[in-house]
C-alpha cells in the first residue's frame, strides 16, 4: 500500500524535473571585438529573407537575410546580413541557418553591435511557434555567424568552411 501512495507523488515530481530540463534559454555569452554571441533555445529563433523595396544598387533581385531572436523581455532582436543579397543566395543562407536551428536544442548567433541597448518597441511583429507574436525591440546586430550544439555552423563570410565560426586574427 505504501508504494502505491508514493507513486502519486512521484509523477508530479518527474514532470517538474523534466520541465526544468526543457526550459527556454537566452543569454549573451560574449561581447568583444569578435562580436556579440547570443546563446538561445532553438525555438526562440526564426529566419527570414525579405525583398528590399526601393533598392537602386547593382543587384537584380535584392533581398535581405535576417535572423530574429525572441529575448527574455518578450521582444525581438534582429540579426541581419549587412550586405544586400541576390534572392537565391539569401534563401540558401536561410536554408543553411534553418538546418542549424532545427537540428539543435541550443544555437549561438554572433553579430556585431549592442544586444543590450535600450528597448524601443517597434512596428514589426514576429511569430514564434511555441511563444506567440512579439514586437521588434529596436536592437539590431550585423550577422557574422550561427552555430549549434551539434557542431553545424554557417559563417557570413566563409559559409560552412572550417573552422566555423572564425575568430578575428
Amino acid at each position: 500500500m505504501r508504494i502505491q501512495k508514493n507513486k502519486y507523488y512521484l509523477i508530479p515530481l518527474v514532470f517538474v524535473v523534466l520541465q526544468g530540463c526543457s526550459s527556454s534559454h537566452y543569454r549573451i555569452t560574449q561581447k568583444n571585438s569578435n562580436g556579440t554571441d547570443i546563446e538561445v533555445s532553438s525555438d526562440r529563433v526564426i529566419t527570414q529573407c525579405e525583398f528590399i523595396d526601393g533598392y537602386d544598387g547593382d543587384r537584380k533581385d535584392p533581398y535581405g537575410f535576417m535572423i530574429h531572436i525572441l529575448d527574455l523581455n518578450k521582444t525581438v532582436l534582429t540579426v541581419s546580413n549587412g550586405v544586400v543579397l541576390e534572392k537565391d543566395i539569401c534563401f540558401e543562407s536561410k536554408a543553411l541557418s534553418d538546418k542549424i536551428i532545427s537540428s539543435a536544442r541550443v544555437v549561438t548567433v554572433r553579430g556585431r553591435g549592442d544586444a543590450e541597448s535600450p528597448i524601443i518597441k517597434g512596428d514589426y511583429k514576429y511569430t514564434f511557434n511555441n511563444y506567440g507574436t512579439y514586437p521588434d525591440n529596436g536592437r539590431s546586430l550585423n550577422f557574422l555567424a550561427i552555430w549549434n550544439d551539434q557542431g553545424l555552423c554557417f559563417d557570413a563570410f566563409y559559409g560552412t568552411q572550417k573552422p566555423c565560426p572564425r575568430e578575428e586574427p
